[in-house]
């Protein structure tokens, strides 16, 4: 009769519980870390969502022409918006982007933050219901005819308001 050599059923046992033990010490932080981060990322776009859904501002149309006022002649550009906040959420940190149409070429798309003096801040929005003139200089000549603007607003940057001349 043959001796039957083999591994006990009970060191079988403790050996494989060890080695799920190792993998898993070594793939739970991995987990807790992937976990951790989508659940971050989940909570921040909800948290961005449920901004720009309250998010909401337009020009002040009893303003100027459609809420803007320019002066693109000579040397010292310059222009003016009246906003309102019609949303639910503080604005602040305006900037312009001007589409001007010149004469010779294509049109040109410059960007302009709002002057110190009429810019909103973090400290001091533009709280909802209230309304703001936003004053631009520009220290360049845009030499041409104002054909867009949009207003941007960092706090919900995929929202801003535009208007065509």
């Amino acid at each position: 009769m043959m001796a039957r050599l083999g591994v006990s059923p009970l060191i079988s046992t403790v050996v494989l519980i060890a080695l799920v033990m190792g993998i898993a010490a070594l793939m739970g932080p991995w987990m807790f870390s992937t976990v951790n981060t989508v659940t971050n990322q989940t909570s921040n776009t909800a948290e961005m969502e449920l901004i720009c859904q309250r998010t909401s501002y337009d020009f002040d149309t009893g303003y100027g022409t459609f809420g803007v006022d320019w002066n693109l002649a000579g040397a010292s550009d310059s222009i003016s918006v009246r906003i309102v906040n019609t949303g639910n959420t503080n604005l602040y940190n305006f900037s312009f982007e001007l589409e001007t149409n010149r004469t010779i070429g294509t049109p040109q798309i410059k960007y302009f933050d709002v002057n110190s003096t009429t810019q909103r801040t973090a400290m001091n929005p533009l709280k909802p219901g209230q309304s703001v003139v936003l004053e631009a200089a520009m220290d360049e000549d845009l030499n041409g005819t104002l054909t867009r603007l949009k207003v941007l607003n960092p706090v919900c940057s995929r929202f801003f308001v535009e208007q065509e001349f």
